[in-house]
């Protein structure tokens, strides 16, 4: 039987096969994921500060914040509740950090911050002021670990907030299918699927829309075309993704554990692999236990690939945040709801997994216990060893 092509073009519609190819340039980009942010200065302009930021400018508290919302605000709107605009307006900055202040005209205060700003599509992507009377400020993680927003004050206006900045992560270059079997012409509007050698497809999240501009012989074999396209895609694979496809591409993980020797970003990046190469297939009888191989479980991503490999072997996966860990204990994802997860070695995570602050995903830390009463409240019985 011969190899399958690597790649396959389904009609978006339809799922016909549009086309197989052997690789295709623009699809990964050379640039390794996550990109480390730019840190910015702000200033809140006309402030009266409360709670933590009160203090931070005071001196009487740490000059470190956490995250610190700006919702918009309207002088005829009573809150978040009742004005969709204000909510819509909204920005977020990350690990903030107040780095000085001076006293305004009127007595209040302009204070100084220095932090990120979420990638987010807010106010045409942090590039146009809103419309607004002024912010109200809010701060998150709590100081204590609690969840919620913590009221900070408000402020008549920011600054440093609204500009251009370059695409964390731009666009691919325009792409090209390269050695292809069968041509395709005119406009393509596509799925993009990823073919194991023994031809199991698995369609990623990506789709490919654009005109087929150009064909050239490939060198890639005898009776081969290279198609060169009209198309990128607005978020094409890192460049730490490519090996990862590869091992998937000649059948996945032969043993578990293969991912502990990962980079934490690697191993987010192996969990987002695990869910693209996934085989659904029934759930597991009701009784059955799990073993989660918990000596590896130093961060947040490696709990979600050792409980992959624990409910679905190698490379398998169940979850990869609070959300999908969710989806996954209540069925569908390979145990039936109810199970019994024995985790081995938990003192590892208990001892890794502590509340903080979170520089990978720029929030709160998730705990050791919050991870198990995730999966006690949705019926799991967890034994810990």
């Amino acid at each position: 039987m011969p190899i399958p092509s690597r790649w396959r073009l389904l009609d978006y519609d339809t799922d016909a096969v549009i086309a197989e190819c052997d690789d295709i340039d623009g699809l990964f980009t050379d640039r390794v994921f996550p990109v480390q942010p730019v840190y910015e200065r702000y200033t809140l302009l006309g402030c009266t500060p409360e709670g933590s930021l009160r203090a931070a400018v005071d001196g009487t508290g740490p000059a470190w914040l956490g995250n610190i919302y700006l919702q918009g605000a309207h002088a005829s709107c009573s809150g978040l509740a009742n004005c969709r605009t204000c909510y819509e307006t909204g920005e977020e900055l990350l690990d903030v950090r107040v780095v000085g202040h001076t006293e305004a005209a009127d007595g209040l205060l302009d204070v100084e911050l220095e932090g990120h700003r979420r990638d987010e599509p807010n106010n045409r992507n942090g590039t146009v002021a809103p419309a607004v009377s002024g912010y109200r400020l809010q701060v998150w993680p709590a100081p204590d670990g609690s969840d919620g927003l913590l009221p900070a004050g408000d402020c008549r206006d920011v600054a440093g907030v609204f500009h251009e900045r370059p695409d964390l992560w731009p666009p691919g270059p325009p792409l090209a299918l390269l050695g292809c079997r069968a041509v395709p012409t005119g406009l393509l509007n596509a799925k993009l699927a990823h073919v194991r050698v023994d031809g199991t497809a698995h369609v990623l999240h990506h789709w490919v829309f654009g005109d087929v501009v150009a064909t050239r012989p490939s060198a890639l074999g005898d009776d081969l075309v290279d198609v060169e396209l009209d198309a990128r895609l607005d978020s094409p694979l890192s460049a730490n993704e490519r090996p990862l496809y590869d091992m998937w591409r000649a059948g996945g993980p032969a043993a578990p554990n293969q991912w502990a020797g990962l980079e934490r970003s690697d191993r987010y990046l192996w969990v987002g692999a695990a869910q693209a190469h996934r085989i659904h297939a029934p759930d597991k009888p009701a009784g059955t236990v799990y073993h989660l191989d918990g000596r590896h479980v130093t961060d947040y991503d490696a709990f979600y690939c050792a409980i992959g490999e624990a409910i679905n072997g190698p490379g398998g996966w169940f979850g990869g945040d609070g959300f999908w860990l969710h989806e996954c204990a209540v069925g569908d994802a390979g145990a039936t709801p109810g199970f019994r997860l024995v985790w081995h070695d938990a003192e590892v995570a208990r001892a890794h997994l502590v509340p903080g602050y979170d520089r990978k995903a720029w929030r709160e830390a998730i705990t050791f216990d919050r991870l198990v009463s995730w999966l006690t409240n949705d019926g799991a019985e967890v034994e810990l060893r």
